[in-house]
């Protein structure tokens, strides 16, 4: 038993293309050993999808860029070039065409330069779908264990790494904090004659946790004073060889310096 799946793209201003056998998959007759597509073949049907459907997409988009937006006139070609971009079925290569600049530009005093228009659209080189998974799975999980699934469940094999989680995570938390202090810089106003404090001090808290091993053994005796060193009621019980959740949080108020919160497990 043979089953070809075949891919083609249609409508559109692009022109119809022909089949494009995508994947192959054998099976023995009357036997249910492999039922179904494995992961495996799943993984490499999708890649090869994707890497049939990107170059597609990006080439009709680039068409649509060859012209002067300004005069309509043909912008000059100066090289190609490809780039790799990251996408949740694995990094594709796409050709991604150097062009100069209109001459119209020059009439109004600007220097006529080189550009990519697909560079600048995919700045980062990485889709938002890849983006989300690797901030919400590295966020749940560590920054490893999260790649590895990511891994192992989609091609990603030299699509993503352990540091491009991490900065993932850390980019979009940046982020959320710009947010948040925007949010709260920007409210609340004075309302019904009611005196509203003012400040330029922006009141934050910050909040972080992790599970640490706590075990009775002697490597674990100094873990233990510092445990008791906290004066904290839970300290003085804490069951032997468990795990125990360490949460830490900082405040910074609008009012005073920055005081740190108690720790609480």
């Amino acid at each position: 038993m043979r089953l070809i799946i075949e891919a083609r793209v249609e409508g559109g201003e692009a022109r119809a293309t022909d089949a494009r056998v995508v994947a192959m998959v054998e099976r023995k007759d009357r036997s249910l050993a492999d039922l179904g597509l494995t992961l495996a073949e799943g993984r490499a049907l999708l890649a090869e999808v994707q890497a049939f459907l990107v170059p597609e997409q990006t080439g009709e988009w680039m068409q649509s860029r060859m012209a002067c937006h300004r005069c309509g006139s043909m912008l000059a070609h100066k090289d190609a070039r490809s780039i790799v971009l990251r996408t949740v079925f694995g990094k594709v290569d796409v050709p991604s065409p150097r062009l100069w600049a209109c001459g119209c530009a020059a009439e109004q005093g600007q220097p006529r330069r080189s550009f990519s228009p697909l560079c600048k659209a995919v700045h980062q080189r990485v889709t938002p779908e890849l983006e989300y998974l690797q901030a919400k799975w590295a966020a749940h999980l560590p920054y490893r264990q999260a790649t590895e699934l990511l891994r192992e469940i989609l091609p990603l094999d030299k699509g993503i790494s352990f540091g491009s989680n991490r900065r993932r995570v850390l980019a979009v938390g940046s982020a959320l904090d710009a947010q948040i202090n925007c949010d709260i810089a920007s409210g609340p106003k004075p309302v019904s004659g009611e005196q509203v404090r003012e400040s330029t001090t922006v009141g934050c808290v910050s909040v972080d946790s992790a599970w640490l091993s706590f075990s009775s053994s002697p490597k674990s005796r100094k873990a233990a004073r510092d445990l008791a060193e906290l004066k904290s009621p839970w300290s003085q019980n804490l069951p032997r060889d468990r795990h125990v959740n360490i949460v830490a949080g900082r405040a910074t108020l609008a009012d005073r310096a920055p005081a740190s919160l108690r720790v609480r497990a």
